[in-house]
């Protein structure tokens, strides 16, 4: 049982308080003062409810006595417990020990590490199971800025880094008290460093989506000028685009706009369509944030009229000042097959009050340069390889292509590439899906070579020039001089 005392800060003060509680004959195990909230904090077995009510009374009666009261833990305790929780999340082993090297403190695993159970370790001098470093006769004073040693425990290779622990004395000087060890390993190392790699960059959803080399192209423009307008907006929203054209990833981007336009923005709760259930809708009632469904198409009928009915009770949808949820629909599948075939008529017509396509790859041939280095340079980071270049034909090759796959594809395309581990890559090097160069004909043309390979350069340039608007743009693209360029225009009777 813990008691939180707040009183005046004068002496003669706890012996007080302590003298209250001799005639109830309790044990007191724990004294604690904290100067700062003017509070003592005493700890003791529980006791009958009835002394601890006259105990109360008595404690409030006495001059200088704020308030009393009980509570779980006191301050101290709950510091220790965060700095022990803290100790075991790390991913090194932690040991503490004072100045004769006997062990005060350890981790799980840290003991895993020396090979005994944590209860043995506690009170036992560290050099029983560390041999090679005497902890008994070690210079504290001279190792200020803590030492690294390279140490083998149960036929591991292991790190020991050891920094000092100094005490204050209240007088501005610091007393040593000991040192805390860290055990470190390489193979955690390694999975610490792997870890990393692949962890999501949650927090840049929102500059991937906005970068200026990647929304060059007109329909990513458009689209993004009305997402924004869309994102500090409080209606259903129907997101929907090819296979693989990123919404989730937009989403994720539109929500932390989102946020940082508003004091407590909410939570973004992500489900699958085929996941969802009577009571999640029943839920809706009590969240605050959006709510998106993925693959909206997949959501069961009978949830389709509840999720339905849901919206139309709504009075309004504001989810900023009164803490409503807004609700997001994720989709694959164009808005004609979509009311069509797969989603009730009610759902569909409540849920897409704003209606948001995110672009194809295709559309975004400006854009995908800049897409390229993005993918190249997250996936590089990933695998600790060297930023590869691409050649003009490789770029060109990519921009010819249809990507039916859109980003997710362009990701695949990278990643195999870069398995290739070549510094540059030529267009033979893209595993890109054969006949994307559709309409393009092999066939030659009046039995003529010259007429057949004019035919296939007329058709070409036609394909980049709206990708590369200018002559000079489209001579760069190409790697011939604007000259040549102007004059293969002007014959082929391309313009804008």
């Amino acid at each position: 049982m813990r008691l939180e005392i707040q009183c005046e800060d004068r002496i003669g003060m706890i012996r007080g308080i302590l003298d209250f509680f001799i005639p109830y004959q309790i044990d007191i195990r724990l004294i604690e003062t904290d100067s700062k909230r003017r509070c003592l904090y005493c700890g003791f077995p529980d006791i009958p409810f009835a002394d601890l009510q006259s105990l109360l009374a008595d404690i409030r009666r006495l001059d200088g006595v704020e308030d009393v009261k009980t509570v779980m833990f006191t301050p101290s305790e709950r510091e220790y417990n965060a700095l022990n929780t803290l100790l075991e999340a790390l991913p090194d082993g932690v040991v503490a020990v004072d100045l004769k090297g006997y062990i005060t403190m350890a981790t799980e695993l840290a003991a895993a590490d020396l090979g005994v159970p944590i209860g043995v370790l506690v009170g036992k001098p560290l050099q029983q199971f560390i041999k090679g470093v005497n902890f008994s006769r070690m210079a504290w004073e001279d190792m200020a800025e803590g030492i690294s040693k390279r140490i083998r425990l149960q036929n591991k290779s292991v790190l020991l880094e050891m920094k000092p622990i100094f005490v204050p004395d209240g007088e501005e000087h610091a007393n040593l008290a000991g040192a805390v060890i860290h055990l470190k390993s390489q193979a955690r190392l390694n999975r610490q460093t792997e870890h990393f790699k692949r962890a999501p960059d949650i927090e840049k959803h929102l500059e991937t989506y906005f970068q200026k080399d990647v929304i060059q192209s007109a329909a990513m423009c458009d689209m993004l000028q009305k997402a924004k307008a869309f994102s500090i907006m409080s209606e259903p929203l129907l997101l929907y685009g090819g296979v693989g054209t990123g919404k989730k990833e937009l989403l994720r981007a539109l929500y932390q706009y989102w946020v940082e336009l508003q004091a407590d923005g909410g939570a973004l709760m992500l489900r699958h369509a085929r996941e969802m259930s009577a009571e999640d809708i029943a839920k809706l009632d009590h969240a605050s944030g959006w709510f998106a469904i993925e693959e909206l198409e997949y959501l069961a009928p009978e949830l389709q009229v509840d999720l339905a009915n849901w919206l139309l009770r709504q009075p309004e949808h504001s989810i900023s000042e009164q803490g409503k949820v807004r609700l997001i629909g994720l989709t694959s599948l164009p808005k004609a097959q979509l009311i069509s075939e797969q989603i009730h008529s009610t759902l569909y017509f409540a849920l897409s009050c704003l209606q948001l396509r995110v672009p194809s790859l295709q559309e975004r041939t400006d854009d995908l340069k800049g897409l390229v280095q993005q993918t190249l340079q997250r996936l590089c980071e990933r695998y600790t390889v060297p930023m590869p270049s691409l050649t003009k034909a490789a770029l060109v090759k990519m921009s010819l292509y249809s990507w039916p796959g859109n980003i997710k594809e362009l990701e695949n395309v990278c990643l195999q590439s870069l398995g290739l581990g070549k510094s540059q890559w030529d267009a033979d090097d893209l595993a890109l899906i054969d006949g994307s160069n559709e309409g393009v004909s092999l066939e030659l043309v009046d039995g003529s070579l010259d007429k057949t390979l004019k035919l296939l350069e007329s058709q070409l340039l036609r394909q980049l020039y709206p990708q590369y608007p200018s002559t000079r743009r489209l001579a760069k693209a190409v790697g011939l001089s604007h000259s040549a360029i102007a004059n293969k225009l002007k014959e082929y009777n391309i313009s804008g």
